[in-house]
């Protein structure tokens, strides 16, 4: 039912005097800024008549140098359809200075959706002009521009009833525009919602000042639409007391901000919680077990060498390795916890209300230990990774969660340093552990840029006549508090963090500097360089080497490189690609440690390498076990077969020696005949034992 005092059915006719009732600025721009439309308020503003305004831009009346962010507003509602709602000054041509107005600003746009101009609506906001009932002679250009505004546009009497609203404001309710008038909120909406939409009418009544905010109604199909809404109070013959209104739809803004927010949250690879998601999960886990007196666990756990699917199969393989480590914690419906990704390859499981506490918390690593161990799928192909596990308890092993995260990582590392796929319990001694840990990895880190490595020689014998023909180059780090550090106290841990072909360039960079500053002197001593896997599988390893050959001027077959069975466990076939590019750079290949490892005899003949070196564990009890004997012996007789020569590393005696030249063994290496030297004693004993050939050259 329409209320009898409402525009109803003429609404058109009547909108000249509603907006020149409006306490603001009224008025609406074609595309190039001319006015189509202006209230009687803007008039009074520009001191000019009607007809003086219409067809004219803001330049006829306002210094534009000045008035700079009005402008700027309204190029953005053209061009870009923005709808604006921001403070703007202008100078008025007849005025000394600004007046500052706060502004809504939105697009008009014809049948076919294409913005024709806009439509503001400005309230000075030191001055509230008067109402006027005087008439315009553009009514209908009005009605027209309204409708066609992307804005909700509507006019309310006190007791709440629609005395107008335009046709966005009908589609939103379903209804007609003249169903709309006269009623009210509660006819509309329901007394729930209306009761919230009312809240903020009342405010701007009683007020009689601008009030904005957020306001939540249901739309015909039920489904909760937002919208940032600002009415002012306004005075209509008939309605002293009137509100006008303007809402803007931010419901989809809103979804957005939820999304970003989700995503905040959630790993974007694995669809697990991320490493905020998880601390705000422990934290509320762990006043629940306060108020119980319960226990819970934290379960970290690493994918072990993980580096090698991600280096050989390539970054896309890693990834879909890390989803389906993700899937497994998941729909594991024994696992009663929150799984989350960390970062990398390393994920978390809380695991809350532990009845027997560190007993249930074992049990669940190494049922989450076998989990992790089942075949991988990858091209169809079945692919075999393990993971280290380190478990905390709350209460028992720290009191909140950044502690508990860094205790199951300090009980993490202790199973890789035990061997890897296993679990370990943190111990309050693993604390000292992971301190001394993160200490040597900041050393480490600053290690190569403070020029701290250096590198060590350790001769190779020829067999035949005694003669050195080689050395091995061993890295040694004299790190500063600590003194002179062996390979295997950092080498690992700087493998872990992605230092170690940085560190293996560098190797390679001084073994060819100094075989160049040797031969300068004579002494034509090649050098043999161990290559870490991850430097094995590098793409850009030959162009690297080659360029270091370039660089010193030298010959690659002075250059040997020492690989280890090892590195060819997770893809032969990749191996020997890599392999082969450097064979044919003519650089010298090794298998160091032979024996020791997992590779096939079948792979043996066909990887591209000179030689193999004899584990020292081999050489140690050939002496006084046969069969070590007749194992060594045997090696090297298949290695010669194969067509490779043999070097036995380790040889401390001279009864080893005499044992290993009568099994024909090409080269010796160790204690025996020199310990690794340092570069400048590595130069004085080659010198020594160029002299000594001489002297006997002589005799």
């Amino acid at each position: 039912m329409k209320a009898e005092s409402g525009l109803g059915e003429d609404t058109t006719i009547k909108l000249h005097s509603l907006f020149d009732a409006v306490g603001a600025y009224v008025y609406a721009k074609d595309r190039s800024g001319r006015y189509l439309y202006v209230n009687k308020a803007v008039c009074d503003l520009y001191q000019r008549p009607l007809e003086d305004i219409l067809g004219h831009d803001d330049s006829t009346f306002m210094d534009i140098s000045l008035s700079a962010g009005l402008v700027r507003n309204d190029r953005h509602v053209i061009e870009y359809g923005a709808e604006v709602h921001e403070e703007e000054q202008m100078l008025l041509l007849h005025e000394s200075r600004p007046r500052s107005f706060w502004t809504i600003k939105v697009p008009i746009r014809d049948a076919s959706n294409n913005i024709i101009g806009l439509s503001g609506i400005s309230s000075e906001l030191d001055n509230i002009y008067a109402n006027t009932s005087d008439a315009i002679r553009h009514n209908r250009l009005l009605n027209t521009i309204l409708s066609n505004v992307d804005a909700y546009i509507y006019v309310k009497g006190a007791d709440g009833t629609y005395l107008y609203a335009n046709q966005q404001i009908s589609s939103l309710y379903g209804q007609n525009n003249d169903d709309v008038i006269g009623l009210n909120d509660i006819d509309i909406h329901g007394p729930e919602v209306a009761e919230r939409l009312m809240k903020l009418d009342r405010r701007v009544l009683d007020s009689q000042q601008r009030q904005a905010s957020e306001e939540v109604l249901l739309d015909p199909s039920g489904a909760a639409r937002h919208f940032w809404s600002v009415k002012m109070p306004i005075s209509l013959p008939g309605h002293p007391n009137a509100l006008i209104g303007f809402s803007s739809d931010i419901t989809e803004l809103l979804t957005l901000r939820q999304d970003i927010a989700l995503a905040k949250t959630i790993d974007p690879l694995t669809g697990l919680f991320n490493r905020d998601a998880l601390e705000d999960i422990l934290n509320r886990k762990i006043s629940a077990a306060d108020q119980r007196a319960d226990t819970l666990a934290v379960i970290m756990l690493n994918l072990d060498q993980f580096k090698y699917p991600n280096n050989t199969l390539g970054h896309a393989a890693g990834d879909d390795i890390l989803r389906q480590t993700a899937q497994r914690l998941e729909t594991a419906n024994w696992l009663n916890g929150h799984p989350a990704r960390l970062v990398g390859n390393t994920f978390v499981v809380v695991l809350p209300n532990l009845a027997a506490g560190a007993g249930d918390a074992a049990s669940m690593a190494e049922r989450i230990r076998l989990l992790i161990g089942m075949p991988y799928v990858l091209n169809n192909q079945p692919f075999h990774l393990t993971a280290s596990l380190g478990v905390s308890l709350y209460p028992e092993d720290a009191d909140h969660a950044q502690a508990l995260l860094a205790n199951a990582e300090s009980a993490m590392y202790h199973a890789k340093e035990l061997g890897r796929d296993r679990w370990c319990l943190y111990s309050s001694s693993l604390g000292a552990a992971v301190s001394e840990r993160l200490d040597l990895e900041r050393d480490l880190r600053a290690a190569l840029a403070a020029n701290q490595f250096e590198l060590y020689y350790q001769p190779k014998i020829s067999a035949r006549n005694g003669q050195t023909v080689g050395v091995e180059a061993l890295i040694r780090w004299d790190r500063p508090g600590y003194g002179m550090m062996a390979p295997d106290r950092f080498i690992p841990l700087a493998e872990q963090l992605g230092l170690i072909v940085q560190i293996g360039d560098w190797v390679i960079d001084r073994a060819c500097e100094q075989v160049a500053n040797w031969a300068r002197e004579g002494l034509a001593i090649s050098i043999a360089v161990n290559l870490s896997p991850a430097q094995l599988v590098e793409r850009t390893l030959v162009d690297r080497v080659a360029g270091f050959l370039e660089r010193y001027r030298i010959g690659a077959d002075m250059i040997h490189m020492e690989v280890t069975e090892s590195m060819m466990l997770n893809d032969p076939e990749e191996a020997i690609v890599h392999l082969q590019r450097l064979r044919n750079l003519g650089i010298t290949l090794s298998i160091d440690d032979f024996g020791t490892g997992y590779s096939s005899m079948a792979y043996l003949k066909r990887l591209p390498v000179n030689r193999i070196k004899l584990d020292r564990s081999f050489i140690q009890q050939i002496a006084s076990d046969p069969r070590e004997a007749d194992l060594c012996a045997g090696i090297i007789a298949l290695a010669h077969k194969l067509g490779l020569s043999v070097v036995a590393e380790g040889v401390e005696t001279i009864e080893q020696k005499q044992i290993l030249a009568a099994m024909d063994c090409d080269l010796f290496q160790g204690y025996l005949f020199s310990k690794p030297l340092p570069g400048n004693e590595a130069t004085r004993y080659l010198r020594a034992q160029a002299q000594i050939t001489e002297a006997a050259q002589l005799v």
